[in-house]
């Protein structure tokens, strides 16, 4: 009997810990980065992606946060001499960049779950590195 008791007692565990695994923090689904340039490459950025791309003086680069699916808010990215400039999209909320220094910048979106409480997520780190760009979505 003791060992019924024990499996039953392990295995509640184990559905509680399967439950509360699917309650978490809300978090972003990925970030789409567009060079404004044409045709304008877009590319794909999730969570532990980095892409690097070439960065001419002067280049802009669109990027939009997903959350659930769609695109809540965005902001351009522009590299003016040697160093990054953040600006939210018209209309964006919800987004801001720390300046690390004149060619490091880190991004953070503001995410609100159900009950509307808000959480504040590292959505890019982008780093100018010369001639290049990278833009990196940590996990």
């Amino acid at each position: 009997m003791r060992i019924g008791l024990r499996i039953m007692f392990v295995a509640t565990i184990l559905l509680m810990a399967l439950a509360l695994a699917g309650c978490g923090t809300p978090s972003i689904d990925r970030v789409d980065v567009t060079w404004e340039a044409d045709p304008p490459p877009r590319w794909g950025l999730y969570p532990g992606y980095r892409q690097e791309i070439p960065c001419p003086k002067g280049a802009t680069y669109r990027a939009d946060v997903y959350f659930k699916g769609k695109s809540f808010t965005g902001a351009t990215i522009a590299s003016v001499g040697n160093r990054l400039v953040f600006k939210p999209t018209a209309g964006s909320r919800d987004i801001e960049a720390q300046i690390v220094d004149g060619t490091h910048l880190n991004i953070y979106a503001t995410l609100h779950d159900e009950n509307g409480k808000a959480h504040r997520q590292l959505a890019l780190r982008i780093e100018l590195l010369g001639d290049n760009i990278s833009f990196e979505f940590p996990k």
